[in-house]
């Protein structure tokens, strides 16, 4: 395992860790760094390839802290890009935000992060504590795995600021909960807790706050314990449906130009 590589890729942004075959990437407080910066966010791909080239590891998990992907730092995000004179309640009508290239930089790195995982032959798994806004919460349905703590949240925040569900959120949700749920839980939902997340099948288990990280890598080593071809085999045809993505993230990208 060449962490040293990977170490020096990260920076001061990610804490890396490697145990029995579970890379480690331990975002903290940095995850909308990686959404504002683009070297942050070429790094982090660069990352994702050196790792999925490396035949020792075989799962990978993504923590970060509380609420780090929550609504204080979302808010924080956008009034960061648009300015502080911008209403944030309708972005859609706002030409500060329809013409603003960081807005289209976030979108796309959503796409590339959720395209990488899904060609990865590594298996992904998530962490979530706290709240997790819309876009985080599309893009970790495209993990294999998803652990959170009693108080995780989703927080479906986009149309307070009259977005739309970005993250891939539209196109993975139908697939966990049918289509007639997904656009009940997408209109009329403002959040969706942990209980209601385990019942509904968009996470693998809840787990104690105390001994959160400790218990997602005790999960892990059950997966990396097994073959690797189990693995790879497994994850290959698990995700036979990412040319139908390609199409959904073709359509998000035109709808963005007609609305936005």
């Amino acid at each position: 395992m060449d962490l040293n590589t990977i170490r020096l890729l990260a920076g001061q942004d990610i804490s890396i860790d490697f145990k029995e075959g579970i890379l480690i990437l331990d975002y903290g407080k940095n995850s909308f760094k990686f959404l504002i910066d683009p070297e942050k966010r070429n790094c982090y791909l660069k990352i994702m390839a050196v790792i999925d080239d490396d035949p020792e590891v075989k799962v990978v998990l993504t923590l970060a802290d509380p609420d780090s992907l929550g609504e204080e730092n979302f808010n924080q995000y956008l009034r960061k890009i648009c300015g502080s004179d911008v209403e944030l309640n309708d972005l859609g009508n706002s030409w500060a935000f329809k013409k603003n290239i960081d807005r289209s930089r976030q979108i796309y790195f959503h796409h590339y992060t959720i395209e990488q995982r899904l060609s990865s032959k590594k298996i992904i798994i998530d962490g979530l504590r706290g709240s997790v806004v819309t876009p985080f919460f599309g893009e970790t349905l495209s993990a294999d795995l998803r652990y959170a703590t009693p108080d995780m949240r989703f927080s479906l925040v986009h149309k307070k600021y009259g977005l739309h569900p970005s993250g891939g959120l539209a196109f993975f949700l139908p697939r966990y909960v049918g289509q007639g749920k997904a656009s009940e839980l997408m209109l009329t939902s403002d959040s969706i807790d942990a209980e209601q997340a385990l019942e509904l099948g968009l996470i693998t288990a809840i787990l104690p706050s105390d001994d959160f990280v400790l218990e997602c890598i005790k999960q892990a080593k059950k997966i990396s314990s097994m073959n690797r071809s189990t693995i790879e085999s497994t994850k290959l045809l698990s995700t036979l449906y990412k040319k139908e993505l390609d199409s959904y993230f073709e359509v998000e990208e035109s709808l963005m130009a007609y609305f936005y």
